[in-house]
């Protein structure tokens, strides 16, 4: 990712870390946490994870968690968080593509809302990177965007009327947007996540997940993928 990017983090989770904060870890994190409980995994690592809804969580689990985040903003406020409520866990400012931890490391990576923020040369080098971390047998945990959704239409829209740029198929800049749509956003099918998108991982559950339209939000359709590194 470039300095750019890294700045438009920064802004972007300045401006919006404290709607993440009080939201509670999503049901699938929740069903992994217990599954790497009950097989005696401890060494688990939050990538992409923000002001660190998720690394708390994991941590206040009696994990041997760790997290990295591309924006400084975010890294600061995870490690406040943290501290504030007495635990502890390295976080790292570190590009998503650069996992910082020891090859074959780790029980399980969660990235969630993370990948898909790049090209799709991007994010292929992110999972490769993912898969060189884990353990034979390790978990990775992961969302995608899928083309369904309301804001791929809308960029298409937008980039036929020059109001936005798609860099590559499915992949669209939208300058000027007022949450992140100004970064990367590649957008994506079942048939290229399992055929491009997970080379070395055995797919255990891959579901399509709708979400209804909010008042800051337009209606998603999201994959939530868990794999396991063959």
């Amino acid at each position: 990712m470039s300095g750019g990017e890294a700045q438009g983090w920064d802004e972007i989770w300045q401006r919006w870390s404290g709607i993440w904060e009080g939201r509670a870890p999503e049901q699938a994190v929740l069903d992994l946490a217990a599954r790497l409980k009950a097989e005696g995994r401890r060494r688990v690592h939050d990538l992409g994870c923000g002001p660190g809804r998720h690394l708390l969580f994991l941590a206040a689990e009696g994990f041997e968690a760790s997290g990295s985040d591309f924006s400084p903003a975010a890294v600061d406020t995870c490690r406040r968080r943290l501290e504030e409520v007495g635990l502890s866990a390295p976080v790292t400012l570190a590009d998503m593509t650069a996992l910082p931890e020891e090859d074959g490391s780790l029980d399980a990576v969660v990235a969630w809302d993370v990948v898909y923020h790049g090209t799709l040369d991007t994010i292929r080098r992110t999972v490769s990177g993912v898969r060189r971390k884990l353990a034979p047998g390790g978990y990775f945990l992961v969302t995608f965007n899928s083309v369904e959704s309301a804001n791929c239409l809308r960029s298409r829209e937008a980039a036929a009327h020059g109001d936005a740029e798609e860099v590559e198929p499915d992949t669209f800049v939208v300058p000027g947007d007022a949450f992140d749509k100004s970064l990367p956003h590649h957008y994506t099918t079942e048939r290229e996540i399992r055929e491009r998108l997970m080379d070395g991982f055995r797919i255990l559950s891959l579901t399509a997940v709708r979400g209804e339209a909010t008042s800051d939000r337009s209606p998603t359709v999201k994959y939530h993928v868990l794999a396991v590194r063959e």
